[in-house]
């Protein structure tokens, strides 16, 4: 769960993103610093680590997410490369487990992406969402700082 010092400028959290799934008993995070995206089980009563640690996926510096426990699927943020990647939430040692739901191929639209929240429809959730950026502040691809944006998203009815 720690940061890296030094490593990036500027420096990049340890955990960042924190979510609790309730079907599941899994507590999601994301490491900036350290590329992951782990869970850990905990107790539905007291919210006590019930296991270790486990890691989910990893390879990009994620930042915050929103979760889809119906489809098993998290959208996860990507400061530094402008996208919403898609991770399924089993864990699984062997993979990078993520593929990249927008943001591929580039869009100034989505610079900076940070946290995410599903619209409170009926049918909106695993749909439709909400999501903030800051316009690169950390990274700014092109050297050019955008206006941060609230942004709507709508994802295809989500496939395993």
């Amino acid at each position: 769960m720690k940061n890296r010092p030094g490593e990036k400028t500027p420096e990049q959290p340890g955990v960042n993103g924190i979510r609790y799934a309730a079907r599941t008993g899994y507590l999601y995070y994301t490491s900036t610093s350290q590329q992951l995206m782990m869970r850990v089980p905990v107790d539905p009563v007291t919210f006590e680590p019930a296991g270790l640690p486990e890691f989910v996926a990893g390879g990009r510096f994620w930042d915050d997410f929103i979760l889809d426990e119906d489809a098993g699927i998290a959208y996860v943020t990507t400061h530094r490369e402008n996208t919403i990647d898609r991770v399924i939430m089993e864990a699984d040692g062997n993979r990078t487990g993520f593929v990249v739901a927008a943001g591929n191929p580039f869009t100034e639209t989505l610079v900076g992406p940070s946290s995410g929240a599903w619209r409170r429809g009926a049918q909106d959730y695993g749909r439709v969402a909400y999501f903030t950026t800051d316009g690169g502040t950390a990274e700014p691809p092109d050297g050019v700082l955008r206006t941060a944006k609230l942004l709507r998203v709508t994802f295809p009815s989500a496939e395993r």
